[in-house]
């Protein structure tokens, strides 16, 4: 937990969130951002912290901590760049740069997951040279596991460094997860019932039907995760990762310790 009070000097005004511009603060090589749908800064220290227990580098996702800003909650994470020439590109803006069009109307245009998956990956490779498979198997995983509904093509990116290539962004941006801020929960239901409620993005609306597409990304120590989380104060969205830990326990569960590389499907 943390506590801090952050001046407007050093607010950031971000383009092209799902729901416009939002407001962070970055400071001292860190951003943070205050809540603005339900608990997002809880959600993201669950979440991310949840995955310490998985079979991912440390640096292929953002680890967040929650506490408040400015008297207000939220959440805190360092900045993923280490160079101050490298930048954060997303996909949104490569396709925008390049067509002139909107890559999420494009997509949601085609007639299937398996055409919208196919056509961003050569879209990529094609103007990037630049390979997104295994970048969206692990963060297409991860939104499976925490039930995201906000993957949309602008928290979707890759690093060009000072030298010209591209690797993957970690993951981040797990807030409207864990059934948070989603405007199709009924509080009178059980989780196991708000969970078929939910509705995925960007290539489906379905998470399951979209990582049987791209294939699983990596493995998890399940009951590892589950004891760090039944050491944290009982709240909702806790109580939707554990169930979600048990639901998704068949498919991510790390049994035999294998490197990355042996995993993905």
């Amino acid at each position: 937990m943390f506590s801090i009070d952050i001046s407007e000097d050093y607010a950031v005004y971000q383009e092209g969130s799902s729901e416009g511009t939002q407001v962070k603060y970055r400071k001292d090589g860190c951003w943070y951002k205050i809540d603005r749908h339900g608990e997002e800064g809880l959600v993201e220290y669950l979440v991310s912290n949840v995955l310490k227990f998985s079979t991912l580098n440390a640096d292929e996702y953002v680890l967040y901590d929650t506490g408040t800003i400015n008297g207000k909650s939220g959440c805190v994470s360092k900045d993923f760049l280490k160079c101050v020439e490298d930048s954060f590109v997303t996909f949104q803006r490569v396709y925008k740069n390049v067509t002139g069009c909107d890559l999420t109307n494009t997509v949601n245009n085609l007639d299937t997951l398996e055409y919208r998956f196919e056509f961003v990956l050569n879209f990529f490779k094609e103007n990037m040279g630049y390979d997104a498979t295994e970048y969206l198997q692990k963060i297409l995983t991860v939104d499976f596991l925490s039930l995201n509904t906000d993957r949309h093509f602008n928290n979707l990116g890759f690093i060009v460094h000072k030298d010209g290539t591209v690797t993957d962004a970690p993951i981040f941006d797990n807030g409207l997860g864990l059934l948070n801020g989603n405007v199709s929960i009924n509080k009178y239901l059980s989780i196991a019932e708000n969970t078929k409620r939910v509705i995925a993005r960007p290539f489906s609306g379905s998470h399951r039907k979209m990582l049987d597409y791209v294939g699983v990304g990596f493995r998890l120590d399940v009951d590892a995760a589950k004891k760090w989380l039944q050491e944290q104060p009982q709240t909702f969205y806790r109580d939707v990762l554990l169930y979600q830990l048990d639901y998704t326990r068949d498919i991510l569960q790390n049994e035999m310790n294998l490197p990355n590389s042996f995993l993905l499907s």
